[in-house]
């Protein structure tokens, strides 16, 4: 069987995806909401949050939550390889708070009628042993001192009693500088406020911890934050409830040597390659291909149910108001979006040219992902064939063998080997008739909490938009 995914079976794909964001939304409305896009992600995903005597958070769980989207050109959506805190550190780093050029003018005015006073300033904080950063950032030597002490005593007061005693020569030149020029200090202490911000954030995301709000998964290992995750019993609970299945419809007929037409419910029919209709690995066994029994005759009809449907909401901990906890500011990235590329503009922008908002923001942006991830258990799948070589098929497909099944060429299932269950086979070689009933292994301790998947269909998108 070719493996590549070829035009006619994207299409069936694209019909396939369109029908789950069309139904599955109307079919559970408490659980899915009308924004749910489909993703094919066959990894799954480590519905086991936390494990172990010590409840530690399964780094590969967190791991898929923090995925960030790929699109294919058609708008498909896919969770990728990317993760959002490793690509938001990158973006941040390439980002300075910088001021308008009418802003920055007047400041370079207000901060030249107070040279001597700033000039006070800077011999103080050299004689308090701090060092300049390298390179300086925009505002120069004044502004890294307003930086340096934002970020270690907080903003900075109008009589500055929040720099500690030791610093006494130091809070008595800036006194007199703020004093004398009021409105520079407000500029200077807001560009502070924002650039001790933009490090926090950087910071919390690049090193977390227990005092940064960072999920502890091991002994000494924490992941980014993130925030009202559910409890591994809670998520299990939910994809225990059967009630909450959702079931696709497909059929097929017009069998010739190379095709047949497939329906996805009902609707217009598209010609699919036989050959990619359904592979089954059985295990210690070759391939079976369905299209080796069939003829001008055979016809199909095919239900794919997701059990357990469930809901969980990824919500990266926000930083905190006084940058001591979380990591993800949706303000900076907005101010990002809006305001890189305006010279009339004060805000977070990106220099360099490493990335671009156009890459980075949008529908179709690099730092999209998703706000709900939609999961189910396994699907079960049960498909019958009319007018097929029942005699030669069954002596390959029968319930004493594990088995791995592949749909369409872009519908994988029991996607480690072997982990579907052939339930039932139901046959009548008078009707030339087989009916057969895939499902996955119950949920159990068989395998490791930590390493038992969920099935992913897909999520709400968050944009920065």
């Amino acid at each position: 069987m070719n493996t590549q995914k070829n035009d006619i079976n994207a299409e069936l794909e694209r019909r396939f995806t369109d029908v789950l964001a069309e139904k599955l939304p109307k079919a559970l409305p408490t659980i899915v909401d009308a924004s749910f896009k489909p993703a094919i992600y066959p990894a799954g995903f480590n519905y086991g949050l936390t494990y172990g005597a010590n409840a530690y958070y399964n780094p590969a769980s967190l791991s898929t939550l923090n995925s960030t989207l790929e699109f294919d050109p058609s708008g498909e959506a896919g969770i990728s390889d990317q993760k959002l805190s490793d690509l938001y550190i990158s973006v941040l780093q390439n980002s300075v708070y910088a001021f308008s050029n009418t802003t920055q003018k007047q400041l370079s005015e207000l901060d030249n009628e107070a040279e001597s006073q700033i000039a006070s300033v800077l011999r103080a904080f050299e004689n308090s042993n701090f060092k300049y950063s390298d390179p300086l950032p925009p505002g120069g030597k004044i502004a890294d001192v307003f930086n340096q002490l934002t970020a270690l005593y907080g903003p900075i007061t109008e009589n500055c009693d929040n720099l500690p005693i030791t610093l006494s020569s130091l809070r008595d030149s800036i006194a007199t500088y703020i004093e004398a020029s009021g409105q520079a200090y407000n500029l200077h202490s807001r560009a502070a406020q924002a650039t001790a911000a933009l490090k926090a954030a950087i910071q919390n995301a690049k090193t977390p911890s227990s005092k940064n709000g960072g999920m502890q998964t091991g002994d000494d290992a924490y992941y980014v934050g993130f925030d009202k995750l559910p409890s591994a019993n809670q998520l299990i609970g939910s994809l225990k409830t059967d009630s909450n299945a959702f079931t696709i419809s497909i059929s097929g007929d017009s069998f010739s040597e190379e095709e047949c037409d497939v329906y996805v419910e009902s609707k217009a029919k598209i010609p699919i390659p036989l050959g990619t209709l359904l592979e089954i690995q059985v295990e210690h066994s070759s391939v079976v291909n369905i299209s080796d029994y069939t003829s001008s005759e055979t016809s199909f009809s095919l239900k794919i149910t997701y059990p357990g449907v469930t809901a969980l909401s990824v919500l990266p901990l926000s930083l905190s108001s006084d940058n001591k906890t979380g990591w993800y500011s949706v303000n900076i990235l907005e101010e990002i979006k809006n305001k890189t590329g305006d010279p009339n503009a004060d805000g977070y922008k990106l220099q360099g040219g490493e990335f671009s908002t156009g890459e980075l923001f949008g529908k179709t942006g690099r730092l999209n992902y998703f706000k709900t991830l939609i999961v189910s258990r396994t699907p079960s799948v049960e498909v019958t064939f009319n007018k097929i070589d029942v005699s030669e098929f069954t002596k390959y497909v029968h319930t004493d063998n594990n088995v791995k099944i592949k749909l369409f060429d872009f519908i994988p299932l029991g996607d480690v080997d072997h982990s579907y269950t052939l339930n039932d086979v139901d046959f009548s070689e008078s009707e030339q008739s087989v009916t057969m009933k895939f499902g996955s292994p119950e949920i159990s301790g068989s395998v490791p909490l930590e390493q038992q998947v969920a099935y992913v269909l897909g999520g709400t998108p968050e944009y920065v938009d």
